[in-house]
């Protein structure tokens, strides 16, 4: 049973927390030193305090005047009875509280952080100290417990800010997105039509007209109508392929085979999530792969590339592109080049709460890895959801 020692006023206390303070280096103050010493105490902006510990048994014998302002409690009613503090201490804080104050019998330090209901509302206090042992059984902690409730206020008004932000952000990209679809949606079908107008007109000068007389430029006008459409083709897909309707699963083997023929680059995929994915998200994921593989074929020098898409903990889903190419070196790792495709699928992945990763790969190359959440990204009925590419006549010319 620890000794209840109501001595707060007494100079042999302040002498003894001077000492533990190492406020007076050693030297003898003088009586008058004392009532200097704990008027400094007490205009300091927190609680100054020293407890004693014994297994679950706590007793303050000091409590500077600041005790009330900071947790709520009289220092007097403190140091008659600790509970008072205990009784103020959030139940879900009690436990780490003890936790903390034991371990800090072996380490020295005692760092706490905890939520107080107190008489005046909930605050936030944290605690700073040094604990050191005066037996097998017994530890004393002094040090200071400051209100850090505006702090914690600040963090959680930064939290929110940095939410709204990323709602903000990820409606911006659903618009981007939507408004890529009415793009490619324009361009397959108003120059689908154009061309296949052209396609027609041709065939009618060339059965007017014969197409033994002017063979050469026959075949020049049919060249340049499949050049144009392999061009509305391609920049149609860029904006938003029309194979994202078929699924992601089917979108990322698509381009996997587009790139392993177009480059002459082996790319394996490996497609086990099993979460439903919103169709943002599955742009998203696919923009992404979609980068990556950009990346190996200008920079990696590599023979093959994986794609893969998984379900990750914390209902996530992750897509990562890594490569068998030259790779980097330590003193020049990818990240330290300015890459745009790289900052793109970091903000990518910032913008939906997710995380971007570029590491050394396994194989020898590099590998890129994002990490986004599931959850309700279906674009909005108001954002333009996109709809599969269907023109009745563009389908001639664009496909």
């Amino acid at each position: 049973m620890l000794p209840q020692r109501h001595t707060r006023e007494t100079p042999d206390h302040l002498a003894d927390l001077a000492g533990d303070a190492d406020l007076t280096h050693g030297a003898t103050l003088a009586p008058e030193g004392f009532t200097n010493l704990r008027a400094l105490v007490d205009q300091l902006p927190g609680f100054v305090f020293r407890l004693r510990h014994d297994g679950g048994q706590l007793q303050f014998d000091f409590a500077s005047a600041c005790c009330l302002p900071v947790c709520g409690v009289q220092a007097n009613d403190l140091l008659h009875s600790a509970q008072y503090l205990l009784d103020q201490i959030d139940p879900l804080d009690l436990a780490p509280f003890h936790a903390a104050l034991r371990a800090s019998v072996a380490s020295g330090f005692w760092n706490w952080e905890s939520r107080l209901h107190t008489p005046h509302g909930l605050k936030w206090v944290n605690v700073r100290a040094r604990t050191r042992s005066i037996d097998a059984l017994a530890a004393e902690s002094t040090g200071i417990m400051l209100n850090v409730t505006q702090s914690h206020l600040r963090e959680s008004q930064l939290l929110n800010l940095s939410s709204d932000l990323r709602e903000i952000a990820s409606h911006l990209e659903s618009v981007r997105e939507a408004e890529r679809a009415r793009m490619a949606r324009d361009l397959h079908d108003d120059l689908g039509q154009v061309l296949t107008a052209l396609q027609m007109d041709v065939a009618l000068l060339r059965k007017q007209f014969g197409a033994a007389q002017a063979p050469e430029l026959f075949g020049n006008v049919d060249k340049l109508i499949h050049a144009a459409a392999e061009a509305g083709r391609r920049v149609a897909s860029e904006l938003r392929p029309s194979v994202l309707d078929l699924g992601l699963k089917a979108a990322l083997r698509w381009m996997s085979e587009q790139y392993a023929q177009r480059y002459d680059i082996r790319v394996s995929t490996e497609l086990s999530y099993k979460g439903e994915v919103g169709e943002l998200i599955a742009t998203e994921l696919f923009r992404v792969a979609q980068e990556g593989l950009t990346n190996v074929v200008r920079h990696a020098r590599a023979r093959q590339a994986w794609v893969r898409c998984v379900d990750a903990e914390a209902h996530q889903i992750c897509i990562s592109v890594e490569d068998d190419g030259i790779g980097y070196t330590p003193q020049e790792p990818p990240a330290s080049r300015p890459s745009l495709g790289l900052r793109g699928m970091r903000e990518r992945a910032a913008v939906f709460g997710g995380s971007f990763q570029l590491d050394q790969s396994p194989r020898g190359g590099v590998r890129v890895q994002v990490c986004m959440p599931l959850g309700p990204t279906l674009l909005s009925d108001d954002a333009g959801a996109a709809q599969p590419h269907s023109s009745p006549s563009a389908g001639d010319a664009l496909g």
